[in-house]
């Protein structure tokens, strides 16, 4: 599983542990806030049930769940922001050192802007996602799995009138990966055309001054940032189209629920408590999964980043030897080739 995280997400193998550390404190911070309404419960059904409820219980029951929930949010700090930050700085040094040893082939393929956005933009942005979307995303599919599996023992016809709507809206999410990607490439393309314009003035600006093409260059480098304006917000209308629908149809599991308990209530297969436990955990458990929502909305816009990282970590690197121990003091330039692509040599036996 490590080594399938480091390729996902472009991660050392350090990074894909603490990634996993990340998403089991996600995880447990999500399953800890349960905690309050299991309290509301067992309060409200001692109401109904006209039981005296034991008030010292209930208060070292909301102090304890107060501890366990600034302890697990505590957790949760630590293993995403923490290590993620690690990850960022061990990411860039490793691009830096991988960017050391390519041949100037590679080079020739790529431009300035393109290799500066990818070290700085691309880890950026990666370092966001791991830190705001990626363990918190996975921490509440795990969470709301076991929630889920718990309800389905309980009452499994409560269960699937709050549940059905969950594998709905993430499958909605799910399959708008590839519009998004196709708005990430054209937004990516619109801002390196937008740093390249920016580079090309800071460095022409004298003779651009001295000609008096100056306004005519700022014209067309104006042009270029209100592209990468349009680019961008027509990327977030993109993901905006597929997660406002999901989260909408989520709250039709609210409806659902009253609506089946409200019919099993009248019938008398539903207790008035169980009925009360249901809305209570479908008010808690929709809040999780409209961030996931959200989340896998901006881990599949990641895809782009990561891809042109990963381009860069499986570039086949310059070979040669490091070890030097010469003889003598004479420096022999004999049988030397030169190319810029393996396979097609340019200069030979030099």
């Amino acid at each position: 599983m490590t080594k399938r995280l480091m390729k996902r997400f472009a991660l050392s193998r350090e990074g894909a542990k603490g990634l996993v550390q990340a998403t089991a404190a996600c995880t447990v911070a999500d399953l800890v806030l349960m905690l309050p309404v299991g309290l509301l419960y067992l309060l409200v059904s001692n109401f109904l049930n006209s039981e005296q409820p034991n008030y010292e219980l209930y208060a070292i029951g909301i102090v304890a769940a107060l501890v366990l929930i600034w302890l697990s949010e505590f957790w949760k700090y630590n293993a995403t922001y923490f290590s993620t930050y690690q990850e960022s700085g061990a990411c860039r040094i490793r691009l830096a050192e991988k960017l050391r040893r390519l041949p100037l082939s590679f080079f020739g393929k790529k431009d300035l802007a393109d290799l500066t956005n990818t070290i700085m933009g691309d880890v950026q942005i990666t370092e966001q996602m791991f830190s705001h979307y990626v363990p918190q995303f996975y921490g509440s599919i795990l969470s709301t799995c076991l929630v889920a599996v718990s309800l389905l023992c309980y009452d499994w016809q409560m269960a699937l009138a709050a549940l059905w709507v969950l594998p709905i809206t993430l499958v909605i999410v799910g399959f708008s990966k590839r519009a998004q990607n196709y708005f990430t490439r054209r937004q990516n393309t619109a801002l390196i055309s937008m740093a390249d314009g920016v580079q090309e003035c800071l460095e022409t600006i004298r003779d651009l001054k001295s000609n008096k093409a100056e306004q005519v260059y700022l014209d067309g480098l104006y042009r270029k940032i209100e592209k990468f304006e349009d680019r961008q917000f027509k990327s977030e209308l993109g993901s905006a189209l597929f997660v406002v629908p999901a989260q909408m149809l989520l709250k039709l599991g609210i409806v659902s629920v009253a609506l089946v308990g409200s019919m099993r209530l009248m019938s008398g297969e539903l207790s008035l408590v169980t009925f009360f436990l249901f809305l209570l955990v479908v008010s808690r458990i929709y809040e999780p999964m409209s961030f996931a929502l959200q989340n896998l909305a901006a881990m599949n816009s990641m895809q782009v980043n990561i891809d042109r990282m990963n381009e860069i970590n499986d570039c086949q690197e310059q070979s040669g030897g490091t070890a030097f121990a010469p003889k003598g003091y004479d420096i022999a330039f004999e049988n030397v080739g030169f190319a810029y692509n393996s396979g097609k040599t340019v200069l030979k036996d030099v």
